[in-house]
């Protein structure tokens, strides 16, 4: 009886939620620097979406933030990974989980453990990814994905609490057109 309670609030404030959100289509990833090596050009980015306290309460409760990050190039440098904020609750602690998929599978990276949201935010939203030199263009996307919430067998879509779903950069050359 009280999951069907808990059930029903869930369902409430996600209807306040999606009603009071702005319903923004596309967000943007900012370009912060560009760097050019001697074979790679390396671009660090920064995810821009709101962020407000419900959000953080989702975070607390141990839903988590999930973001699926495709890169490419006309080289063919692509990268594809899944970008993940995600609460111990045991602990009360922030981690930042990245899995690649592509070019090679079964690759996971695991942050430090943050004791503060906002410091795991801070690192959550900035990318780093490298292509190759001679590339005349690069496209970065990163697309929300639904967080998996297994205590209520439910899948949760916060990009209605974060403004957008879908964010994209395109670079050529050294000007940014979006």
């Amino acid at each position: 009886m009280l999951e069907n309670i808990a059930d029903g609030f869930l369902g409430l404030f996600m209807f306040f939620s999606h009603w009071l959100s702005p319903g923004v289509d596309r967000g943007e990833i900012r370009i912060e620097a560009f760097r050019e090596l001697k074979t790679r050009t390396v671009l660090e980015c920064v995810i821009l979406f709101e962020w407000n306290e419900r959000m953080s309460d989702l975070i607390d409760a141990g839903i988590p933030l999930r973001f699926r990050v495709l890169s490419y190039s006309d080289r063919g440098d692509s990268t594809l990974s899944v970008r993940t904020l995600f609460c111990d609750v045991g602990e009360y602690t922030y981690y930042i989980s990245d899995s690649l998929i592509i070019p090679a599978g079964d690759s996971v990276y695991v942050s430090k453990a943050h004791r503060q949201l906002y410091r795991a935010l801070r690192d959550y939203r900035n990318l780093r990814r490298s292509f190759t030199r001679s590339a005349s263009y690069f496209q970065i996307e990163a697309v929300l994905l639904p967080s998996r919430v297994s205590h209520l067998n439910r899948s949760i879509d916060m990009s209605d609490i974060c403004g957008c779903r879908r964010f994209a950069t395109r670079v050529i050359g050294k000007r940014r057109r979006q």
